[in-house]
């Protein structure tokens, strides 16, 4: 008996190998349950980074630089120098933290900042509560700005 091209030898399977289709159960098993269960162990995760709904209050961190004229300006984080991209993470936790830590941070940003902002005189550490309202059928943040430190450079010694 001859074999075609594209036809199974004799006595062959059609379809994936017992091996393949074992890997295919497994890699569904891992994806599936700990989305059912809510079982949290990175890679095999319920997903919650990307499902939670978020409420409508939330807290963000900025910089505001202030120059020598008194004018305050918003600084993104992401203008400051690539190790500084994470800021909010340490700013987050500034209420929590002693006099020095808060000023210790706000120099580091001060010193990143002036890159940005040559003249500049002072710099505000500002959590900024915003809320999500609902005006004359449209969907609006609210800011509730609060300056939680601030810092002017140090004089050199």
């Amino acid at each position: 008996m001859t074999e075609r091209p594209g036809e199974p030898a004799a006595g062959g399977e059609n379809g994936p190998s017992p091996g393949a289709r074992r890997l295919v159960v497994v890699a569904l098993v891992l994806l599936l349950v700990p989305g059912l269960i809510g079982f949290e162990a990175w890679p095999i995760t319920a997903w919650r980074l990307f499902s939670l709904s978020r409420g409508e209050r939330q807290t963000q961190w900025l910089i505001d630089a202030v120059t020598a004229d008194g004018t305050a300006r918003a600084v993104s984080l992401e203008e400051l120098p690539l190790r500084y991209r994470h800021a909010a993470w340490p700013m987050a936790d500034l209420p929590r933290e002693s006099e020095r830590r808060r000023e210790d941070v706000c120099q580091a940003l001060l010193e990143a900042t002036r890159d940005v902002v040559p003249d500049l005189v002072e710099l505000r550490i500002v959590r900024d509560r915003q809320r999500l309202v609902e005006q004359e059928g449209d969907w609006v943040a609210t800011h509730d700005p609060e300056v939680l430190h601030s810092c002017r450079p140090e004089a050199p010694t």
